[in-house]
């Protein structure tokens, strides 16, 4: 019940600060002189990562790379990776599981568990 409670509580807070707290992030790299661009990137794959989070209940992937994960690794015929390879390019999920195991190496271990 704990776990329900929190879960309603982050959801809350991140779709009503959220909005506040990114203008405000760009505000402040906009004035400091920093890079709005990769403040941006860098937000936009947290938000991919939440919604890993949301529809697989995995952290720290993002749904394009763990998508491809299911549908190659697993066996799992899929039409969603075509559909998001379709609005982001040619084999954006592929690509983007390969970032993900090069960024993080435990990554790669869990995804290559059991496949030597």
């Amino acid at each position: 019940m704990k776990q329900f409670g929190l879960f309603l509580l982050a959801f809350f807070l991140v779709f009503v600060l959220t909005p506040f707290v990114v203008i405000f992030g760009i505000i402040v790299r906009y004035l400091k002189g920093l890079s709005v661009k990769e403040y941006l990137e860098t937000s936009a794959i947290g938000f991919d990562q939440a919604g890993g989070s949301v529809l697989y209940g995995k952290e720290n992937y993002t749904i394009s790379s763990y998508t491809h994960y299911l549908c190659e690794y697993k066996g799992i015929k899929c039409w969603f990776e075509g559909f998001i390879n379709f609005f982001f390019g040619q084999d954006h999920c592929r690509k983007s599981f390969e970032w993900e195991c090069i960024k993080d190496d435990e990554d790669l271990q869990e995804f290559y568990k059991g496949k030597e």
